[in-house]
């Protein structure tokens, strides 16, 4: 069973990483030919992309954990429903997301607190990505797919496509033609097109093999979709959310150059939280399945080896951006302050890794089995808890008060996450031999 666990999971860390990378990409050209501005520009403008992202992976992981339970459960023809409803899904939010932002993007970001040459490169930033929402949306929304139909190579080799595709443009339009912020978004957008046309022709052939009924409308089944997918979306939406209270915060106790800081650590700090991610939703499609079978033991098996695997890269991770605290902020052209504030407050960000590694595995977990209370305590709480030391802690420390709230949230997180993984344990000895106990209750 480690094997097969390795097999999906280490593809879907890659899968992640590249994710993340995306910005981290983006970041150091723009650092470099832009200045502290652009920098600051794109973390202020980043939590929408993120949204335009949470949405297709929440669809798609939604869509993905119901397919592969039906599976497991030997329900074929429910399984083709989840996979039609998950595409059908994925196009309408496609059209609403990407009409919703077109029209109120600029309102947005003046309310994340941007001001002067910032604002307006926000606004360049996020009007590209906007007009790719389509793109973006069905390519985050179909990675999950494939790794749930065994293709986690083939969902890695699709985001490898489209980061390669970024980077070489990034270079041409950032570097080459000068385009600035405005060409660090245009890159990618066509990577994400790369990304999606690979996850297209295989989905297309599997659908072409599984014969009719797989495009039938359920409401039923879309709710299904979007009660499971709330948690992934959550997930990737709320450190975005995150990521605009400190801003707003970093902006009310200090100044731009402090978001300059913040967009350092969090280029890096970002790809740590996706690797995190990236082995709780490789391990979904194991844990979703053996859940259909009704194999617990197999379901806590896999559950533990995504632990291990989570607080190894968690420790790697930190001791890897401790040692290269001084170095990171020279790699993204951060001027002399923004680098060294930078390197002093990355460490506790790193660190807060080994406990959010805790939280987003049990997250994953949960919503994995289709547990989505649970879930959404772990993630959405995360926001309120953070905002709750956000709002205190600066009164009596200043600017290192909103820096410290992210680190002090992630312990308590995980230490609630602890605390509803050990109720659940407890449930399930109370009914050992009924797995599906809390939806029969709730249907009773």
């Amino acid at each position: 069973m480690l094997k097969k666990f390795l097999r999906f999971v280490l593809p879907s860390m890659v899968a992640f990483a590249f994710t993340g990378l995306y910005s981290i990409v983006d970041g150091f050209f723009v650092g470099n030919n832009v200045g502290d501005d652009g920098l600051a520009a794109i973390n202020v403008a980043y939590p929408l992309v993120a949204f335009i992202n949470a949405v297709g992976t929440g669809i798609g992981m939604g869509g993905s954990v119901m397919l592969s339970m039906a599976r497991g459960r030997g329900d074929t023809d429910s399984e083709k429903r989840y996979l039609g409803n998950t595409l059908l899904y994925l196009l309408i939010a496609s059209a609403v997301v990407t009409a919703a932002l077109l029209g109120a993007y600029p309102k947005l970001i003046d309310a994340f607190g941007a001001e002067g040459a910032v604002n307006a490169y926000a606004d360049d930033y996020i009007f590209v990505l906007a007009s790719f929402a389509v793109v973006q949306i069905f390519s985050t929304g179909c990675v999950p797919l494939l790794r749930n139909f065994g293709a986690s190579f083939g969902a890695m080799f699709s985001m490898s496509a489209g980061f390669i595709t970024n980077i070489v443009l990034d270079w041409l339009f950032v570097d080459y033609l000068a385009e600035g912020v405005y060409g660090a978004a245009v890159a990618t957008g066509i990577g994400q097109v790369v990304t999606v046309l690979p996850c297209a022709v295989y989905l297309a052939v599997k659908i072409k093999r599984m014969g009719r009924g797989v495009f039938r409308f359920s409401l039923g089944e879309m709710w299904d979709i979007t009660r499971v997918g709330i948690s992934p979306f959550g997930v990737l939406l709320c450190p975005q959310v995150i990521t605009v209270v400190l801003n707003k915060f970093l902006f009310v106790y200090g100044d731009s150059l402090y978001v300059a800081a913040y967009s350092v650590i969090m280029y890096v700090y970002c790809v740590d939280l996706l690797l995190l991610q990236g082995v709780g939703d490789g391990a979904q499609p194991l844990i979703s399945l053996v859940q259909g079978e009704g194999d617990r033991a197999s379901v806590l098996k896999l559950r533990n080896y995504a632990y291990v695997t989570a607080l190894i890269v968690a420790a790697v991770g930190f001791a890897a951006l401790f040692a290269l605290r001084d170095v990171i902020p020279e790699v993204f052209g951060a001027g002399a302050f923004a680098a060294a504030e930078s390197a002093r407050i990355l460490p506790y960000f790193a660190g807060s890794a080994l406990f959010t590694a805790v939280s987003k595995i049990t997250a994953s977990y949960f919503y994995s089995m289709d547990r989505n209370s649970y879930a959404y305590a772990i993630v959405y709480g995360e926001v309120a808890v953070i905002l709750l030391f956000v709002l205190t802690l600066p009164e009596a420390m200043g600017i290192d008060g909103v820096w410290m709230s992210l680190p002090i949230a992630q312990i308590v997180i995980a230490a609630l996450a602890m605390a509803l993984l050990y109720a659940l344990r407890r449930r399930f000895k109370k009914y050992p031999d009924k797995p599906v106990y809390f939806r029969e209750a709730r249907s009773a």
